[in-house]
């Protein structure tokens, strides 16, 4: 076993044979103990579930421009983005690994070329007013094949992987309490002002609430980031989290609501996650 010194002072005597071989024992427990905390099986359902929320936000956005226009489109943007900061602490969470190796090329490159297929027809079906409105659901359709059968894949290769300890529920934190609660603060006034009708003031104070909502996700790595509240969350907080943005896209697509009804729409969205945010979430240090 070679080293090289630090400047000034003298090479330590090299170890013995037994020495050595605990060295590489021990690298060996490290790497088994890493393969432990990847959760393989949770990052496979977590690429099924992108893969789906992925597709039906293309399709909201598209019919969004088509049909509508304005700042309507927005509140669909930074929704998927908050959805994306969420999922990104869900990975972390499970262990993922972002390491660049020969084998990961192949997917990397066919991922590569497959969204930006599904970003070329996505951009025909909302700016070429010839397009065929089927045209809309073609790249919902390849993002949920590719990325989602990629997804299916990995799930069936980690069917046989052991199961991790199951975690011990432990009540939210008081940062990620808040911070789930203003996940419905955002998407309940986005959902009352994107169900309003145009207007200076409502796009002013949809807007305003989108500034906001960006600033939040630039502070990502804070107490009340999005990856940190969605590393927390358990299955509850992510039905909230359907249903309300389910409740946003209805409000927001449909035509004729009425004020009132996208209101109170948009504080039930508002004390859904006030109430979940009393539910128990992960703890983080099982």
């Amino acid at each position: 076993m070679e080293q090289k010194p630090v400047q000034g002072h003298e090479a330590l005597p090299p170890p013995s044979a037994d020495i050595a071989r605990q060295y590489l024992d021990e690298a060996d427990a490290a790497v088994n103990r890493r393969a432990r905390a990847v959760d393989r099986r949770s990052l496979a359902w977590l690429q099924l579930v992108n893969a789906v929320t992925t597709s039906v936000y293309l399709v909201a956005l598209a019919a969004a421009i088509r049909g509508h226009g304005g700042v309507t489109p927005q509140v669909f943007v930074f929704s998927f983005l908050m959805w994306g900061q969420l999922s990104t602490g869900m990975a972390q969470r499970s262990g993922m690994q972002l390491r660049l190796t020969w084998s990961r090329w192949p997917a990397l490159v066919a991922g590569g070329a497959l969204t930006i297929a599904a970003l070329v027809v996505f951009g025909f079906a909302i700016f070429d007013p010839g397009f065929p409105a089927i045209g809309v659901w073609i790249p919902a359709i390849l993002i949920l094949v590719g990325f989602g059968g990629y997804g299916a894949v990995q799930l069936a290769r980690a069917s046989g992987d052991p199961r991790p300890p199951r975690s011990t529920p432990k009540p939210l934190p008081r940062g990620i309490r808040w911070g789930t609660i203003c996940v419905g603060v955002a998407l309940g006034v986005m959902a009352m002002l994107g169900s309003a009708p145009d207007g200076l003031l409502a796009s002013t104070l949809l807007l305003l609430v989108l500034l906001m909502t960006f600033a939040w996700l630039v502070a990502a790595r804070s107490e009340m980031g999005l990856p940190a509240i969605g590393a927390s969350w358990r299955w509850p907080h992510l039905v909230a989290f359907a249903v309300a943005a389910g409740a946003l896209t209805l409000l927001v697509l449909l035509d004729g609501v009425p004020i009132g009804l996208g209101f109170v729409g948009g504080l039930g969205i508002i004390a859904l996650f006030i109430a979940v945010s009393f539910i128990p979430g992960r703890d983080l240090r099982d």
